[in-house]
């Protein structure tokens, strides 16, 4: 290969966002794109991009020119992701050009086998889509399925359930979205090593969030919390499980703890504004709540405080104060009472009066004494 085929042009396609891999038509081809893990039959030279030398020739190194089969779109194998990749967007009959980083190749370790690859060699495909059939696969013999058809099977469910989920039909996308769950269960789970758990697990993540997001659209808030909790065990800093969560938390009046998942959240994801808005609701209703609350806890204190002022018991009212009388004044009053009857009698009128007198006057010398 020429020394300027072996990098991409300007007019180049991005296969992928981090513009790593990329595509040019080479000829055009017709029909419809192969649907995702559709089987595609292929032939394919393979080059290294340092040197331009050959690495690999499909009808070269195959009885009869047999073709080589890639998966459309499959991400999962340690090798020759960028093929998968690449095939997804072509028509049969189409010819392309394929720049790969290493990455999209065989990788940091490169290959010692055949085909013979240096490590992190950057590489280029002249690829050709000569045909495809969809996936196949039995659902009832997920045992027997290979890791890669199951991560696949269980890509598509959750593919199924976002088209539904965009039509707002929640509970349909519920369903598959728990379908592909049941490719990813424990049994197959706990039987992988670090690099096939990482790839499940970054297709497991997605599923559950998923399933979350639809829970939030039908109001079942406890079966968010719960969903984007699973997800948070493995990955605490999910800034999706943490903003899910927290609007759950939320919406059920858990304002403290909701509070508490979206600076999470703000913290994992500064610029998204949709954890910005719930953040702010949130924090403008507990505010409002304490401003709420002192008002009750002022009223009630100052009721209290009034009834604190007032007499415990009412006094009842003192009688009038009248003077004490004297002695001699107690005496006559006395003699006055006794004699009512007979004061018509002048004459005992003035004995009556005499004796008074004299009695006092016997009552008070030994006082005066």
């Amino acid at each position: 290969m020429e020394q300027e085929q072996r990098q991409a042009p300007a007019d180049a396609v991005q296969v992928t966002d981090d513009g790593v891999l990329q595509k040019l038509v080479l000829q055009e081809g017709t029909g419809e794109l192969p649907p995702l893990h559709a089987r595609c039959l292929v032939h394919y030279v393979g080059y290294l991009a340092s040197s331009g030398e050959v690495f690999m020739d499909t009808r070269k190194e195959s009885q009869n020119e047999e073709p080589t089969t890639l998966v459309a779109g499959r991400d999962s194998s340690y090798q020759e992701v960028g093929l998968n990749l690449a095939v997804a967007g072509m028509r049969r009959g189409e010819k392309a050009r394929i720049w790969a980083g290493s990455k999209y190749g065989y990788g940091e370790k490169g290959s010692f086998s055949f085909p013979t690859v240096p490590p992190n060699a950057d590489l280029v495909y002249d690829l050709e889509l000569l045909d495809f059939e969809p996936p196949n696969e039995d659902e009832d013999n997920q045992a027997g399925m290979t890791f890669e058809a199951r991560m696949e099977a269980a890509e598509r469910r959750r593919q199924d359930g976002n088209a539904l989920f965009r039509q707002e039909q929640y509970s349909q996308a519920l369903g598959k979205y728990r379908l592909a769950l049941s490719y990813l269960n424990e049994d197959m789970l706990i039987q992988l090593g670090d690099y096939h758990m990482d790839i499940a697990m970054k297709l497991k993540r997605p599923v559950l969030l998923n399933i979350a997001a639809a829970q939030l659209h039908q109001e079942d808030y406890h079966g968010a919390i719960s969903t984007c909790s699973e997800v948070l065990a493995e990955d605490k800093q999910n800034a999706k499980a943490l903003f899910r969560r927290g609007r759950a938390r939320h919406l059920l009046g858990q304002s403290e703890a909701a509070l508490k998942d979206l600076v999470a959240a703000r913290q994992a994801e500064s610029q998204d504004a949709a954890i910005a808005k719930e953040l702010a609701a949130v924090r403008k209703e507990l505010k409002e709540e304490r401003e709420a609350s002192k008002k009750v806890f002022k009223a009630y204190f100052d009721k209290a405080k009034d009834k604190a002022d007032e007499p415990l018991y009412d006094d009842p009212p003192s009688p009038p104060l009248t003077p004490e009388p004297s002695l001699a004044q107690g005496l006559g009053t006395r003699l006055q009472t006794l004699s009512a009857p007979l004061a018509h009698s002048s004459t005992l009128r003035w004995v009556l009066g005499a004796a008074a007198v004299t009695v006092a006057a016997c009552w008070l010398l030994p006082h005066i004494r």
